[in-house]
């Protein structure tokens, strides 16, 4: 089974998914004016995807050392750029599955030790991988894959504490992260994402661990993933003393 860091079925799933949004756009008859419309993102994309397809090693020595980093951000940056369009044409399953693509990007980028600078599509992308997944070693996957994102977009996002708008990406990461590792039932992934909030999100993480205490104890959770969750639950109230 190939990795979501695997560029070639990147692509297939790609390639896939924009014939339908193709035809869609082509049947829609808007007017673009100057839009850069489906057509041009998906050449632009194809075009990118063989440069992703390469080892790095083998790119043009002469390329800026920020060429694998410029490279990922703008595929991502379009993959998001049709994402939009395809929920403009009423396509919602083509936005999901582009925005999973958008993953794999960002896999590449995280295997290829690059920052991630365009976290929305990546983070609805993982969302859909995640909700649509109930094996613990795939969940478990997931959460490590998540915490390596968390990473790459740090540089970018770690000062983002706007508590305005609860659907800024780089929070719904955070807490997808929390989620998924519970899910997972992996006490030292668990751990990991659970830091990360209080690092990060240091006024919502109560609240999540007191809904995760909650849910922990309901639900079929094994001791050791209760315990933890448990602690994460007293830790942030003692915090806020």
């Amino acid at each position: 089974m190939p990795t979501l860091a695997d560029i070639a079925s990147a692509k297939a799933r790609f390639e896939q998914q924009v014939q339908p949004l193709l035809a869609r756009f082509a049947e829609s008859k808007i007017a673009t004016g100057e839009q850069i419309t489906p057509p041009q993102l998906v050449d632009a994309l194809r075009q990118l995807f063989l440069v992703l397809e390469k080892d790095t090693t083998e790119w043009d020595p002469s390329l800026p050392e920020d060429e694998a980093e410029r490279i990922g951000d703008l595929s991502i940056g379009l993959l998001m750029d049709l994402a939009t369009w395809a929920d403009r044409l009423g396509e919602r399953k083509c936005k999901a599955a582009l925005e999973v693509v958008s993953v794999s990007i960002a896999a590449w980028l995280v295997q290829e030790q690059q920052p991630i600078h365009t976290l929305d599509p990546v983070v609805n992308g993982l969302a859909v991988l995640a909700n649509g997944e109930r094996d613990p070693g795939a969940l478990a996957s997931l959460s490590r894959l998540m915490g390596a994102v968390v990473a790459a977009a740090e540089a970018d996002y770690a000062a983002d504490l706007e508590s305005n708008d609860p659907q800024r990406p780089w929070r719904i990461l955070l807490f997808n992260w929390g989620i998924t590792a519970t899910r997972a039932q992996e006490p030292e992934l668990m751990r990991d994402a659970f830091a990360a909030l209080q690092k990060f999100l240091p006024a919502d993480a109560q609240l999540f661990f007191q809904e995760g205490r909650q849910q922990v104890l309901q639900g079929d959770y094994r001791p050791e993933v209760q315990q933890v969750m448990l602690e994460a639950a007293e830790g942030s109230g003692h915090s806020l003393h």
